[in-house]
């Protein structure tokens, strides 16, 4: 595709015309596909990452500033995609290790090692549902280990910006977890 042709499709989808968002779904998507699968993921969480990517491109579609060409712009982002997949997937089996670990495998109650499971799921889900931004600070600061200092020089922010967006992650999770917790109390307490 020509740099024409890319920066005409470009302005077609921030305009938000239907078949030219089509037209890079077709043209990309095998090739996106088949990318992400170097990454050591397999097809299906290949395709799922990719359709991520589409997904985030056409809510965003009018507020996406492209710096490079289409293409670029595309497989960087399920490069992107990629390393957040096994960067969440590192740190889901830290934890089910922490949790088998602590646990005594003889008095290891399966119904607490589920709702532990769940609540970590939902966790993981109201982290993925933060805006893209306050999501990458929140996971350099909390998985990475980062302090609030690192992150702005490489993001090139101010420390107050990375102070606020892991403030509204915080409260986020907060919103999110803490009626499935308090289900969880009522449910723990009715068994006991």
């Amino acid at each position: 595709m020509s740099n024409t042709q890319d920066a005409a499709l470009q302005q077609r989808l921030a305009q938000g015309d239907e078949s030219a968002f089509r037209e890079v779904f077709d043209l990309y998507f095998k090739g996106l596909v088949l990318f992400a699968t170097k990454y050591s993921v397999d097809k299906e969480a290949a395709e799922d990452l990719v359709q991520d990517v589409f997904v985030r491109l056409y809510e965003q579609k009018s507020k996406i500033q492209f710096h490079t060409s289409l293409k670029s712009f595309l497989f960087q982002s399920v490069r992107n995609r990629c390393i957040d997949y096994w960067r969440s997937h590192k740190v889901r089996e830290r934890h089910h290790g922490e949790i088998l670990l602590t646990t005594n495998p003889e008095t290891l109650d399966s119904q607490e090692l589920m709702l532990q499971t769940e609540l970590e799921e939902k966790v993981f889900e109201a982290i993925r549902q933060l805006p893209e931004q306050c999501q990458l600070i929140f996971k350099m600061n909390r998985f990475e280990g980062k302090k609030n200092q690192e992150i702005a020089d490489e993001l090139n922010i101010s420390k107050r910006t990375v102070e606020t967006q892991i403030s509204k992650a915080l409260k986020r999770l907060r919103e999110e977890v803490y009626p499935y917790l308090k289900a969880i109390i009522v449910l723990v307490c009715w068994w006991f």
